[in-house]
């Protein structure tokens, strides 16, 4: 009978705990990425009603025009950490997004 304990929340048996916090952080990476992605779409919208609707009010003009600045600027950081990941991974040759760590360590 194998009495190993085994973790449902990661798909596979690592060897080492730097294996599973890997894998962890990519999944948080990942994770980070979509909903930042959804937020700066939210955002825009947001700003874009709030834009049109403002009415000539030159306060809600400002304040719409800044929601529409920051999202701007917050998808600009998500392509750029994807580009960074992707260079890094060109450099290295490594798929940092979905790590794999071989079973045999101490040969």
């Amino acid at each position: 009978m194998n009495n190993e304990i085994k973790n449902a929340a990661i798909p596979q048996n690592f060897a080492n705990a730097g294996a599973g916090l890997a894998f962890y952080i990519a999944t948080l990476w990942k994770t980070v990425v979509t909903v930042g992605g959804i937020a700066f779409i939210i955002y825009l919208v947001w700003g874009g009603i709030e834009y049109l609707t403002s009415g000539g009010d030159k306060a809600r003009i400002d304040d719409a025009s800044k929601k529409i600045s920051s999202s701007v600027i917050g998808i600009a950081i998500l392509v750029g950490s994807y580009a960074i990941t992707l260079f890094i991974q060109a450099v290295f040759k490594i798929n940092i997004l979905q790590p794999v760590f071989p079973n045999n360590l101490t040969q």
